[in-house]
Formats: C-alpha cells, sequence, structure tokens
C-alpha cells in the first residue's frame, strides 16, 4: 500500500502476537489523520531499512468499530505502541501512568522514570504492571506488583514509596527525622547504641533481620549515643551508659516499651515487638529517684514513683504544679507556687506540690504543655482541673482551693471545669487573702 512502503492495514489484531508494532487508529474524515498519514508511511519506508523488527500499522475506526472501543479511543488519530506482541505494557496515558506521574510530583525527594522497553524489562528481571524501588541500602530493590485488574491506586504507591525508601533500621538524624514522624506507621522501635563498641555495631546489624519480619507494621530506628541530641535520650530515659538498649513506642498514644539491657538480643526483640504489635506488652513509665526530702518543704517534690501514693490519699486535697526545667513560664511561677505552699503548709487536707514532667511519667495522665495545674479532690482520684500558663492570681488559686474545699462536701456541686484561674499576671498583694 501506499506506492510499496509498507504500511499494513490492519482487519485483526492477529500479527500484534509476533512484532513490535507502532499502530495508528485514524477515521477516514479527520483532517489531521489525513496530515499524518504521508509522513506515517514515509516513517514506514525508513524502518523498514533501518529497524526491520518494528513494523507500523494502522486501523480505520470505522472499518472496525470493536477494535477502537477496546482501545478506548476518544481523540485522532492516536498512536499505541505494542512491544514484543501482545503484551501489556503502560501507555503514558493510562491511568497507571497519570497516577504514576501525579505521585511523582508529592513525592520530592525519589527520582521517577517509566518505561516499556523489553531490555529494561529483562536486564532487570521486572515483571509487567509493576514499579520498582532501585536504592543503594539493604536489599537494594523493592517490587510493587499491581493487582490482577492492574489498576494503580495512589495512596497504596505512596505508602509502598514511604516504607521502602528508608531503611529497614533508619539512623536518626534532624534530616530522617521529617521522613519518621510523618509515616503512617506509628509503632517505632527505637535501638540504643554506641557506633564506637563493635559488639553493638554486630546487635545492629543482627536485629535488620527482626526490622524485615515486621516491616510495614513498625518503623526501626538505631540512635548512636555517642551523637543524639540529649532531649531523645532525656525523653526516653536513656543515657549513654544503658547502650544498648531498645524502646518502642506508641506515637498514637506515648505509650513506651523497653527491654532490659542485660536481655537484649534479636530474640527479646522480636518478642517485644510482637508482644507490642498483639497489644500484650505493658508500658513502662520514667521516673526520678523520690529524693530523701521531698516532703519536707511546704511544696512537695513528686516524681513518677510516688505520684500515685500520693494524689490518691483519699485523705488529702492535692494540688500539682507539671513544669519543664527550661520553661520560662514555670519559672515566672515558681515563686509564687513556692508561696502557694507556704499558705497552706499547715493544712493538714491539702498538699500543694510539683513534678519535672520532662523526667517523670504518670500512667493514664498526659501533659500537653507548661506549666499545667491539676487538682486532685481527697477521695475522688483523677478528678482533675487544670490551667494553663496562668502564672500571676494567687488570689484566685486560693479561692480556687477554698471552693473545692467546700463544695466537695456539699449536695450542690459546681463542675471543676467550669472553675477556673483568670487575670493572670503579678498579683501578690493578694497572698495573705
Amino acid at each position: 500500500l501506499h506506492n510499496g512502503l509498507v504500511v499494513m492495514l490492519l482487519l485483526n489484531m492477529g500479527l500484534l502476537k509476533t512484532l513490535s508494532v507502532c499502530v495508528c487508529v485514524y477515521a477516514p474524515w479527520c483532517g489531521h489523520c489525513r496530515q499524518l498519514e504521508p509522513v506515517y508511511a514515509e516513517a514506514a519506508g525508513k524502518l523498514k531499512k533501518e529497524v526491520p523488527a518494528l513494523r507500523l500499522a494502522k486501523v480505520d475506526t470505522t472499518e472496525e468499530k470493536e477494535l477502537a472501543e477496546e482501545f478506548e479511543i476518544g481523540s485522532f488519530p492516536t498512536l499505541k505502541m505494542f512491544m514484543n506482541g501482545d503484551r501489556k505494557t503502560p501507555s503514558v496515558d493510562s491511568d497507571e501512568a497519570k497516577a504514576f506521574k501525579e505521585v511523582s510530583l508529592e513525592v520530592t525527594d525519589v527520582e521517577f522514570g517509566l518505561t516499556a522497553t523489553p531490555e529494561v524489562f529483562q536486564e532487570y528481571e521486572v515483571k509487567a504492571s509493576s514499579v520498582v524501588l532501585f536504592k543503594k541500602f539493604d536489599d537494594g530493590r523493592a517490587d510493587f506488583l499491581l493487582p490482577e485488574d492492574g489498576k494503580l491506586e495512589k495512596s497504596n504507591l505512596t505508602t509502598f514509596i514511604a516504607e521502602n525508601s528508608m531503611e529497614l533500621i533508619i539512623p536518626f538524624s534532624q534530616e530522617s527525622a521529617d521522613k519518621i514522624f510523618s509515616s503512617n506507621i506509628h509503632l517505632h522501635s527505637l535501638l540504643f547504641i554506641n557506633s564506637t563498641v563493635e559488639s553493638q555495631k554486630t546487635l545492629l546489624e543482627q536485629s535488620k533481620v527482626v526490622a524485615k519480619e515486621f516491616k510495614g507494621k513498625m518503623l526501626f530506628i538505631v540512635i548512636d549515643v555517642t551523637a543524639a541530641l540529649s532531649h531523645v535520650l532525656t525523653y526516653f530515659g536513656v543515657s549513654e551508659e544503658d547502650a544498648p538498649t531498645a524502646r518502642v513506642i506508641n506515637m498514637d498514644t506515648a505509650k513506651k516499651f523497653s527491654i532490659a539491657s542485660e536481655d537484649l538480643s534479636p530474640d527479646s526483640l522480636r518478642q517485644l515487638c510482637q508482644e507490642v504489635v498483639g497489644g500484650t506488652a505493658k508500658p513502662y513509665y520514667r521516673s526520678e529517684e523520690i529524693p530523701e526530702d521531698w516532703d519536707k518543704k511546704p511544696v512537695k517534690v513528686l516524681v513518677g514513683k510516688n505520684f500515685d501514693s500520693v494524689t490518691q490519699n483519699s485523705s488529702k486535697n492535692v494540688f500539682v504544679e507539671f513544669y519543664a526545667p527550661w520553661c520560662g513560664h514555670c519559672k515566672e511561677l515558681s515563686p509564687i507556687w513556692d508561696q502557694l505552699g507556704e499558705k497552706y503548709a499547715d493544712h493538714d487536707d491539702i498538699i500543694i506540690a510539683k513534678m519535672d514532667a520532662t523526667a517523670n511519667e504518670v500512667e493514664a495522665l498526659t501533659i500537653d504543655g507548661f506549666p499545667t495545674l491539676k487538682y486532685f479532690p481527697a477521695g475522688d482520684y483523677f478528678k482533675l482541673f487544670k490551667a494553663y500558663y496562668c502564672i500571676g492570681n494567687l488570689y484566685d488559686m486560693h479561692s480556687f482551693l477554698v471552693f473545692v474545699c467546700f463544695r466537695e462536701s456539699s449536695d450542690e456541686r459546681v463542675p471543676l471545669n467550669h472553675v477556673a484561674a483568670r487575670n493572670c499576671g503579678s498579683a501578690l498583694s493578694h497572698l495573705l487573702w
């Protein structure tokens, strides 16, 4: 046809089973198709001489309506490439390719590429309808196979990339922190090691087997205690001397789980991870040691180990300040809190107390800001009053204590959350009210 040039008029797609064919889907009435026709014929002649394994073909949609429907043709002319037979390869216009491109715009720290070249498939032993993530660590690659229906869900691909673009055990740093904390995986296993000790580096390598077993369920992170940010060690209650040790944290609940350093091994780490995932592990809560003089001053010092015994005392009304040593508001409140303690020092049923909430934790009690003030009324554990950053008006704090002490025995009670410290500022003149 067309002066003897090799342009095949396909009446069916049988030839596609053995050839690599570029098919032009056209309509005789289409002006653009008529313009393309001589150029397409010329290209066919050149390919016959230079690339005989590749053929050009065309399909008249007025004659082959079923093929047009199968190809889902929306405009003319449309070119489709069939490589090495009728095996389906991703079209740059397919829904899967579009989803792939959309993900590439959202995930900016990974390079993306799209190919249908048979040599590439063969070289990397890639199956059709798959996405391969190549990386310079762990196994070197991760394969994402599309489901049987061939549909590529953006959310599934994004999750796959997020989970596999990080190492099995991720070195914690300021650079990796964003990826770690933005992950959809909220169970994190942390291995604290001293990178200068060979046996601990060996433990890290051995733990990769465990990390692989829990891939997709838990992130594994290694923290070098010789280079770690101090607040990270403080948060988990770990010192350099504790290495090697491990912690697991549930980022949703902030509950933490641990292994005794002397018992740490890949097997014990695996067991802890299984218990955490299964919901049977018991969390631990950080606590400083109880100071010998914790109750010798007007403001009592609470830590994790004595918090319950003091606040659950049914005969005591306990007012607690939860503070952070570095907090400016807490430093401003400190002298006022001391004076409040002195004012009620001779009240046997009232305790004014404080606790460093950066070094101590209490089950079922979450501190979200500093300072936080909570009131624990006598005989009613964890009936809470909470006031943030109200550091000044001692008159109102006093009024609040008087109110709760006397209203507890009243039948006409007012909910504690209706009472608040107001008019924050300097009000020491009310101290002797």
